[in-house]
């Protein structure tokens, strides 16, 4: 008899997914386990699975052999290009059955289940900014992390600096002339649909994000998660040099330049130089 038409008689008590065979189960349940055994002695990363140290280690060492026959993007795993694959031909494996979206995998499925249609939250423990999954919060607290090296992918044509990789190369399609969402009332072009949808609420004037406290509301949810910390005195982001705190990480870097000296912003017709591009302006007036 095939292995896929074997009964399913080995069933996960967590989650209660069901394998014909009892390895299958074991190697499952390697998942719903908190046990990180794989440790990477090059980060703190930590890991589950022997494997996905392997694949780990070879994003350090820069090595993606496993390169996508559509579009041309390297993984470091066949596992990882596979999942690649897959979201070309939206062959989804899962679909929620409340609104019909569709997942590659259970994880994905099941976050989605728990953050927006049951209501549960993932909350930073530094900051207090919520999210619909874990994932999300996970990829957050990254920005807290102090031995992380700040906007570490920097744009090789205008300079500007992203936290993650992902978003550079978002970024990137906008100097490749690949911004193809474009505003319908402006005409300006951006570089995805998630920013698209942001832009516009500057024409029509949706605040969909409202203060649970004081009810002002914003238009995007990071704006109203920063104005929660006047409510709260929030300062997440502290300075390494003077222990000064700020609410946001934007500020942090502005105040981080009268430590370092930096004076990006320079001016055009003398040879000053400021930290913001607000002093810059204000300054050149004087030049009128």
């Amino acid at each position: 008899m095939k292995l896929h038409a074997a009964p399913k008689k080995f069933q996960c008590t967590v989650c209660q997914k069901a394998y014909p065979r009892m390895y299958m189960l074991k190697k499952h349940m390697v998942s719903h386990a908190s046990e990180r055994p794989y440790a990477c002695d090059l980060c703190n990363m930590k890991y589950k699975r022997s494997h996905e140290l392997v694949a780990h280690k070879k994003r350090h060492a820069g090595i993606k052999s496993h390169v996508c026959d559509i579009c041309g993007h390297a993984s470091g795993s066949a596992t990882n290009l596979k999942g690649h694959r897959q979201r070309h031909f939206q062959e989804y494996r899962f679909k929620c059955e409340l609104c019909g979206k569709g997942f590659y995998k259970n994880v994905e499925y099941q976050g989605h289940l728990g953050g927006y249609h049951r209501g549960e939250k993932h909350k930073c423990e530094t900051c207090g900014k919520e999210f619909p999954e874990k994932q999300y919060l996970v990829r957050h607290r990254k920005l807290h992390d102090p031995e992380r090296n700040a906007k570490r992918f920097p744009c090789e044509t205008c300079g500007k600096g992203f936290f993650f990789r992902s978003k550079l190369l978002i970024h990137m399609r906008s100097h490749r002339g690949e911004a193809s969402y474009i505003c319908d009332i402006c005409g300006k072009a951006l570089s995805s649909g998630v920013s698209l949808q942001t832009h516009r609420r500057i024409h029509t004037g949706e605040k969909p994000f409202m203060c649970d406290i004081c009810g002002k509301a914003f238009n995007t949810s990071n704006y109203l998660s920063v104005h929660k910390r006047t409510h709260t005195g929030a300062k997440p982001y502290t300075c390494k040099e003077c222990g000064k705190g700020f609410t946001q990480c934007s500020t942090l870097s502005i105040h981080m330049r009268y430590h370092t000296g930096e004076r990006p912003y320079k001016c055009e017709l003398c040879d000053k130089a400021f930290v913001t591009k607000t002093l810059l302006n204000t300054h050149i007036k004087n030049h009128d």
